[in-house]
């Protein structure tokens, strides 16, 4: 049996932990969840996943002191990260976060999956 790939789902809102982990399940993947950014850290230290979707506003740390800490304490290691927002971002602010890409909220779940797969197929 092949093994998932495992995702994580940084986010403060439950309902949306609850949807991701069920969505991703239903796509083939194994969805572990943080519900801010210094359990994010801690997770991703722990499980080492093959990709990241992190929402942009939460409270705590800002979402570029989340992805700082993500990089560094995977030796700065280039997983995938994804910032899920009620807003648009654009490319320059992508970069100055240090994230892959966005995908805004409400997301076409088709859309996200594909996104999703692309950043890991880049990385296998």
């Amino acid at each position: 049996m092949d093994k998932k790939p495992v995702i994580l789902v940084v986010d403060d809102d439950l309902p949306i932990i609850i949807l991701m982990r069920s969505l991703l399940r239903e796509f083939g993947f194994e969805a572990v969840t943080a519900t801010n950014g210094a359990e994010a850290i801690e997770k991703a230290q722990q499980v080492q996943p093959e990709l990241i979707l992190l929402d942009k506003n939460m409270p705590g740390m800002t979402c570029g002191e989340v992805i700082r800490g993500l990089r560094e304490g995977n030796g700065g290691g280039r997983i995938p990260i994804l910032i899920l927002s009620g807003e648009p971002l654009e490319g320059a602010e992508l970069r100055e976060l240090g994230a892959d890409a966005a995908v805004q909220k409400p997301f076409d779940i088709q859309a996200l999956i594909a996104q999703i797969r692309s950043h890991l197929d880049r990385g296998a």
